[in-house]
């Protein structure tokens, strides 16, 4: 089974409900993450997600810690990664990710590590760079307008569906409106803070988390402009749907499963 975990940020450090769902998919007591805190600016993000996670029960966590493509693809990395059962890219910005590991022997080690079954997530950022095309940059706003978000590529685990994060408390939803738009065949997906959408096997998407998980499905649209509006116009998309999804609920090709009554300490 492949596994992908994507948190939309701002992780609740009174009730890491998150954090513990990741610890216990990797592992738990027996798990081995791997933490790259490229994205981020600050110097001691390793640190912290290290010592973060050997507090919630990961029985070992390590972050590879380099800023410069020069420094990357030793065999003491490598070898990292191929012993992992978790592997963790942390929040700041995805295009630090993206211009540091394409190309790399650590991106495709990345990628055939997802392929053997290590769980991949990251959060904000992190999350943004799991699919094979990222929303790069763009602004709020609820109106799906021309030029509302750049894309670019991202590390590539999955090419069915496209991530947004701190998707409600920062406005997203136009911006994701616009991705499907412009490809439908990928479903959007809007990550509230603390809260994560985990996607099994590359089909089944369940939330887990506070907040929702807004999901942007384009597969029916029946018009839309586009590919014709300019100078930062309103865009048009008629027949599209959209799902909320909370903590326990459910997705898969096409269908949702809400639950009547979960709690998030279940």
């Amino acid at each position: 089974m492949t596994t992908l975990m994507a948190i939309g940020g701002a992780m609740d450090k009174e009730s890491p409900v998150v954090m513990r769902e990741f610890i216990r998919r990797a592992g738990g007591a027996a798990a081995r993450i791997v933490i790259l805190p490229q994205a981020s600016a600050q110097a001691d993000t390793g640190e912290y997600y290290i010592a973060r996670f050997k507090e919630l029960g990961a029985g070992e966590a390590v972050a590879l810690e380099f800023r410069q493509r020069g420094a990357m693809d030793t065999p003491e990395q490598i070898d990292q990664i191929r012993d992992a059962t978790g592997i963790f890219l942390t929040g700041g910005a995805q295009m630090r990710i993206a211009a540091l590991y394409g190309g790399t022997k650590l991106e495709a080690e990345l990628l055939a590590a997802y392929r053997r079954g290590c769980l991949v997530g990251g959060t904000s950022a992190g999350a943004a760079i799991l699919s094979k095309t990222m929303i790069a940059y763009g602004k709020g706003g609820p109106t799906p307008r021309e030029r509302i978000a750049q894309f670019s590529p991202g590390l590539g685990f999955t090419d069915k569906f496209i991530f947004d994060q701190h998707f409600r408390q920062r406005d997203r939803l136009g911006r994701l409106i616009y991705a499907v738009a412009a490809y439908p065949g990928a479903l959007g997906v809007g990550l509230d803070e603390n809260t994560a959408a985990i996607v099994e096997d590359d089909v089944a998407l369940t939330v887990c988390g506070a907040g929702g998980v807004t999901l942007v499905d384009g597969r029916q649209i029946g018009y839309t402009d586009v590919a014709e509006v300019e100078n930062r116009g309103p865009v048009a998309v008629s027949n599209l749907k959209i799902h909320v999804l909370t903590h326990g609920s459910r997705y898969q090709n096409g269908e949702v499963f809400i639950p009547e009554k979960i709690s998030l300490n279940e």
